[in-house]
């Protein structure tokens, strides 16, 4: 026998060479998923489904896959969807006998009260390893993760969909907020409109980042100073309000001063990020036509896609949708948010 004989390999472009199936199938050798659009991922997947269905007719192999990324049916899957669906596909070819779990679509363990956010679509496992498409923070082979549910109007004619989340991000990003969940946070609000609203908890971690002397004697602080924020931050936080709102020049002047004072925080390089979108927003360094594209949300969109300094937050794009909102599944997917 040769080395190749009885082996079943994808080419290059997407279709299964000749051999017979056997355990030694890697439709994803070589490939780098993130540089396909849809057409190709789904080219790519069918090619996979034909490597499936020429070994074994049963179980069809579409429904398994969908269901194992917490949807139905493929039809009209994105290409985030997409890509996962053929990391399980991989998965399964590699073991023909290991059929793949449904993922978990129901009965998550979600905070209370402000704290918590929408029920996700579904969470699964990692079958390799990536970033999380909210926080950037790595997701490990075998770790927690998952999807909400896919915008409805009115929300996508401004909101992107988010990707694939860590847990933390899906569901305790707003019971735990860290300094990077508040960062992210103010950057998505600003994109998208002129104020952050943050909950009681937000509000602690941004009260506690500004009560501190080094950034009262900041330059951002002296010119425009923050002492009726950090009294706002600490009332919502001791009367358990369920939102304040930040307005665009309050929240920026915060972060000169955060940035100004802490420039070795574990956080500075997110900040300094952060601060430099915000930045270009002012300035439009690109140039971007305000005729065509206004000053609002779009106008914001298009200076952050033709930045001159890329970051992993222009890359991700946006804004996403991070207001806490009404439960999908007794208010519907997509309806209008409730303040916070």
């Amino acid at each position: 026998m040769q080395p190749d004989e009885g082996k079943t390999h994808v080419d290059h472009d997407g279709t299964p060479s000749q051999g017979t199936f056997d355990l030694d199938v890697d439709l994803l050798q070589g490939v780098d998923l993130s540089r396909f659009t849809e057409p190709r991922l789904h080219q790519l997947l069918e090619a996979g489904f034909r490597v499936r269905l020429a070994d074994r007719k049963r179980p069809a192999p579409e429904p398994k896959v969908a269901r194992a990324i917490g949807l139905n049916t493929l039809h009209g899957a994105d290409e985030h969807d997409l890509r996962e669906a053929l990391h399980v596909l991989a998965a399964w070819l590699r073991n023909p006998s290991e059929t793949p779990p449904p993922a978990k679509r129901s009965r998550f363990n979600r905070p209370e009260g402000t704290g918590q956010l929408p029920a996700p679509r579904c969470l699964t496992t990692a079958l390799a390893p990536r970033t999380c498409g909210l926080c950037n923070d790595p997701i490990k082979t075998g770790d927690e993760m998952g999807r909400f549910r896919r915008l409805k109007p009115p929300l996508d004619r401004t909101f992107i969909t988010m990707s694939w989340l860590c847990r933390h991000c899906l569901l305790d990003r707003r019971e735990q907020p860290r300094r990077r969940d508040l960062l992210i946070r103010v950057f998505h609000h600003l994109l998208a409109g002129s104020a952050v609203g943050l909950n009681p908890k937000e509000c602690a971690v941004l009260h506690i980042w500004l009560d501190n002397p080094a950034i009262r004697q900041t330059l951002a602080w002296q010119r425009d100073p923050l002492d009726a924020t950090t009294v706002r931050l600490a009332t919502s936080v001791a009367e358990d309000k369920p939102t304040t709102w930040i307005a665009y020049p309050t929240a920026s002047t915060a972060l000169r001063a955060m940035a100004a004072a802490e420039p070795d925080h574990p956080e500075a390089r997110l900040l300094q990020d952060v601060l430099q979108h915000v930045t270009d927003w002012d300035t439009n360094p690109s140039g971007v036509d305000t005729r065509r594209y206004g000053t609002g949300t779009p106008y914001r969109q298009q200076v952050l896609r033709t930045t001159p300094r890329p970051t992993w937050l222009s890359e991700l794009g946006g804004p996403f949708f991070l207001h806490k909102s009404f439960d999908p599944a007794e208010e519907g997917v997509g309806e209008e948010p409730e303040d916070g």
